[in-house]
């Protein structure tokens, strides 16, 4: 009898396994089919619409884009593959990722249409709001979709980001640039190997610590970031790096968080630090000016005391802005200027004539006035040429409004997601003669200055960055003292190799030497 009841006993386990495993199968399959017909839906919705071969129904472009992600491409395998794409098909597509698709635009005059107002920040600027469930730029400037809630968020801060009010604050910006000088001197022994780019990232967070908050968060965050990769350096810096480390994660695979459990964690961690850093800065001032007590003289306590009550955003709200200042202004500054560095280094005839503006201009000053930067005309354009080429960012996101619109004579529905490509327009023959050549004489003002509908570095139109000022004065005080200051050898045969994450990044540390000049 026990025989035979362990007998059933054992078949009824089998069979409720084999019912699980059926089951399982059955919804697994269901999955794939609702996939499937997703993907189809959205192929069909745009088959009127131009696109370059996919290697894969169901991935579409996405293997050719991370595959740029895994390879040495040298210095923009982007926008390379984006101009390839536009000969095979013309210069407003429609790509597919997964499920997604992003029409994109290479033509002058559809870029000036897209960067109208009734076009609205693309839902790509999800990823950024939070990052795996975290709150990061939350509603901030950037992320904030709707043109009607932005503007006046967007006009409480232009007073506090206009160039005679940044002026004002130059000896903030000098405070910082010497620190960085600072921290090189004792490596500039023309033998000791240095890592341009970690120290072009902390230069970055200290200008922007010390303009906007009158801090040094590098200083007093470096031992509080949580769960650091190894041999990472702890800091504002770090933080921000692994910030859009985690935007990219989310943005490219889709399962993410659910694949890597224990890192998107981290990423929620990363994204809670740095927001409780600005609130803590934040709520601080506020208490300090309510009690009439002596604050810095930054941007922080511009926007304080300009705005209203009714005007002054909740502390959550402007936690939201000040982190989109900090990622929007780091990475991108940090990267415009180690690419700046490196590109005039390999051409000599633009070092010389760059040190030679720097000597007769800064001569051997220590502080910089306001008068001085404006002198520092082809400093201006050297930059200005990097931003072109390489670039640092691919181009702007905007979405479709309802009712769709004619592109290149072709209808985009409404909700389309819509990439202007402004790193690819850059390198384009038909826009720029010789785009592969270094030429900061392109932007000399005795010269046509390029279409902004091609050449838009801080994006455009309405919705186009309110730091620009700020970003240019910094690259300038701080490429000008840099090269007053040092001489920089890189390794023999050195060439720029990028990865493009949210940003354009070099793919190494960009080791170099460094010898004083005095």
């Amino acid at each position: 009898r026990d025989y035979i009841l362990a007998a059933i006993m054992s078949a009824n386990v089998n069979q409720v396994a084999l019912y699980l495993l059926l089951a399982l199968l059955l919804l697994a399959a269901l999955g794939i089919s609702f996939y499937a017909l997703l993907v189809a839906y959205v192929r069909w919705k745009y088959a009127h619409l131009p696109s370059p071969k996919t290697t894969s129904f169901f991935i579409g472009h996405a293997y050719e884009l991370q595959q740029l992600k895994r390879r040495g491409n040298g210095e923009n395998p982007r926008d390379e593959l984006y101009i390839e794409w536009a000969f095979e098909v013309g210069n407003v597509y429609v790509i597919f990722i997964y499920w997604r698709s992003v029409v994109v635009v290479l033509n002058t005059a559809d870029v000036e249409t897209v960067s109208l107002s009734s076009f609205h920040k693309s839902t790509a600027t999800n990823f950024f709001a939070h990052l795996f469930g975290a709150r990061l730029l939350g509603n901030g400037l950037f992320t904030i979709r709707s043109y009607e809630v932005w503007k006046p968020r967007r006009k409480l801060y232009e007073s506090a980001f206009n160039v005679s009010h940044l002026k004002g604050l130059i000896p903030n910006f000098s405070k910082s640039v010497d620190l960085f000088l600072s921290k090189l001197v004792p490596l500039a022994d023309g033998k000791t190997k240095v890592p341009l780019k970690r120290y072009m990232c902390d230069s970055a967070v200290d200008v922007i610590s010390e303009v906007m908050f009158s801090s040094d968060f590098n200083t007093e965050w470096r031992d509080k970031a949580s769960t650091p990769r190894p041999g990472s350096e702890q800091g504002l810096n770090y933080l921000m790096g692994e910030a859009f480390r985690g935007i990219e994660m989310s943005r490219i695979y889709p399962f993410f968080k659910f694949l890597h459990p224990f890192e998107a964690q981290h990423f929620r961690e990363v994204a809670r630090t740095l927001r409780t850093i600005a609130s803590n800065c934040i709520q601080a001032r506020i208490k300090a000016l309510k009690k009439n007590e002596s604050v810095p003289l930054d941007i922080l306590s511009h926007i304080l005391r300009a705005a209203t009550s009714h005007e002054m955003p909740d502390i959550e709200s402007m936690v939201d802005d000040f982190i989109t200042f900090y990622l929007g202004g780091v990475e991108t500054t940090a990267n415009t200027l180690l690419f700046t560095v490196i590109q005039v280094h390999q051409h000599p005839d633009v070092l010389e004539r760059l040190l030679s503006e720097v000597e007769e201009v800064l001569g051997k000053k220590d502080a910089i006035t306001a008068e001085d930067l404006d002198k520092l005309k082809y400093t201006e354009q050297v930059i200005e040429e990097t931003m072109r080429m390489p670039g640092i960012i691919g181009g702007v996101m905007r979405e479709c409004p309802v009712g769709g619109v004619t592109l290149s004579g072709h209808h985009i529905p409404g909700g389309t997601i819509i990439h202007s490509c402004t790193g690819a327009m850059c390198k384009m023959s038909q826009y720029f003669e010789e785009p592969y050549t270094f030429n900061p004489s392109r932007f000399d003002p005795a010269n046509k200055r390029p279409s902004p509908n091609v050449y838009f570095p801080f994006g455009i139109g309405h919705r186009s960055c309110i730091a620009k000022y700020f970003a240019m004065m910094e690259a300038k005080l701080v490429l000008s003292r840099f090269v007053q200051n040092f001489e920089v050898t890189f390794p023999e045969g050195y060439k720029l190799d990028l990865v493009e994450r949210v940003l354009k990044y070099p793919r190494d540390d960009v080791m170099c030497t460094l010898l004083s000049r005095f």
